[in-house]
């Protein structure tokens, strides 16, 4: 595809994006273009405004190195209110995509303040894997580690702490983070 078939098929599916939003690594002709549309129907489906923060990546023998993954911030106010983590994760598991992760352990940069914020990030991908186990593949980050998802209990397990944990108890801890940090950058602001 040229660069004007890719304009063309972004147009198409609402113009929510522009070709840079994905030539974050590389150009976007890195993309699988049928992941690519299927990303640009389910933003344009949401209705909920998205950062691109990673899409193709070098040196990536998965998911990003084949062009299949996109990761990302939902914002239910452009850069100054994140959507809820539940929504997140709705909104990506009724999509028809392979594998979905949340970050609990991401950043973004307040839009009015500049301030870092406590943030929720976005994997979704559409890559299929080498065996029938790896998809679809459902994960949590959290603190730098990865908790995937059983198919049977639904619980999150981690292989270096031997920890699991459930959606909402992960969503709480969130919560319980973020209104922590909240009340530092407000003491922070008083001083």
């Amino acid at each position: 595809m040229k660069r004007a078939d890719y304009i063309a098929l972004i147009e198409s599916y609402g113009g929510n994006f522009s070709i840079t939003d994905f030539e974050l690594q590389g150009n976007i002709d890195r993309m699988d273009t049928n992941f690519l549309r299927s990303f640009l129907a389910w933003r344009d489906w949401t209705n909920t405004k998205m950062l691109v923060t990673s899409a193709w990546r070098d040196n990536d023998l998965k998911s990003h190195g084949k062009g299949l993954a996109i990761d990302c911030l939902l914002f239910d106010q452009w850069l100054t209110r994140q959507a809820s983590p539940l929504k997140h994760w709705l909104l990506a598991t009724t999509w028809p995509f392979q594998g979905v992760g949340l970050y609990f352990d991401w950043q973004f940069t307040h839009k009015l303040t500049g301030e870092k914020v406590p943030a929720i990030g976005l994997h979704i991908d559409g890559w299929s894997g080498h065996r029938i186990g790896e998809r679809p593949l459902r994960w949590l980050r959290i603190d730098g580690l990865y908790y995937y998802q059983s198919t049977s209990t639904g619980a999150f397990y981690c292989k270096t702490n031997k920890q699991t944990i459930t959606l909402p108890e992960a969503i709480r801890q969130y919560s319980q983070r973020y209104e922590q940090s909240k009340q530092h950058r407000n003491l922070s602001r008083q001083v």
